[in-house]
Order: structure tokens, then C-alpha cells, then sequence
């Protein structure tokens, strides 16, 4: 099930800005082929027009947590006030599949494979947070898009 959720975010990530919390999120997707990534770390709310324009759709991928939660609820609020189009069913079926944190998805299937991409994870970092396999060939973790 995890697979076919991916899939269909690795496509709606071509044509749509995907927002996350922090860099470990996006190191996760990234090393999983998704595009189009955008983190909040460091940022005001108010900064988000400027950090999406050129997308009129936006995946929120929040985590599922109680501070996800409250991201999530503010960010829809401004970013719907500026007439973007959101994206919300991903995270939806996060909760179904019970994954909280959007940086597990990584570690989640063995059957999930990294695609090649610039940078690396940090294998270290991985390990640390238990997610580092045998196989684990590193990732991602360069620059953020120019959306």
C-alpha cells in the first residue's frame, strides 16, 4: 500500500510543491524520487507565497503529530487565503497507514528502494534514528528546488 502512495506522490510532485517540516523530511523524499520539495525550518508563515510562487498546488505533508497538526491547520489557513489549491489526501492516508512522522516513510518498506538523486543522507543520521538498512546506499539531501 505504502508503494502505491508513493507512486502517486512521486507523480502529483512533478506539476505540484510538496511542503514539509524540516530537512529530514525532505532527505526521506527525496532519496524516494519525490520532486518539488519545500521545508518550513527557518521560515515565517508569511514567507510562503514567495517560497511557492510558480505552484498553484501544494501537497501538505505535515506530520501527524499534535505539532503537525497545529503547521498544518495554519498553513492551509494562509496558503487557501492566497488561492492555492491544497493538497491534503496524502497525509490522510499517512494516518491511515499509521506512520506519524513523515521521515519514517523511508524506513518503513524494505521493499522501498532509494532512487538516485544529488547529495547524500547522512548514514549516520540515519542509524542514529534507526532507519539505516543494510543496503542503504545513502540518498539524497542537496539543495532545495527553485520551485
Amino acid at each position: 500500500m505504502l508503494e502505491g502512495w508513493l507512486k502517486r506522490l512521486r507523480e502529483a510532485s512533478k506539476r505540484s510543491a510538496v511542503l514539509v517540516e524540516g530537512k529530514r523530511d525532505r532527505r526521506a523524499l527525496q532519496c524516494l524520487g519525490v520532486k518539488n520539495i519545500f521545508t518550513l525550518e527557518g521560515k515565517r508563515f508569511s514567507d510562503l507565497p514567495d517560497l511557492l510562487e510558480g505552484f498553484k498546488e501544494v501537497v501538505l505533508l505535515f506530520d501527524l503529530d499534535k505539532h503537525g497538526e497545529r503547521i498544518n491547520s495554519k498553513v492551509k489557513e494562509i496558503l487557501t487565503s492566497q488561492g492555492y489549491i491544497l493538497i491534503e489526501d496524502f497525509r490522510e492516508e499517512l494516518k491511515e497507514l499509521g506512520i506519524l512522522f513523515v521521515e519514517d516513510i523511508y524506513g518503513e518498506g524494505s521493499s522501498l528502494k532509494c532512487t538516485p538523486c544529488t547529495g547524500q543522507v547522512d548514514k549516520a543520521e540515519l542509524r542514529h534514528a534507526g532507519r539505516a538498512t543494510e543496503g542503504d546506499k545513502g540518498g539524497c539531501g542537496g539543495d532545495e528546488p527553485s520551485g
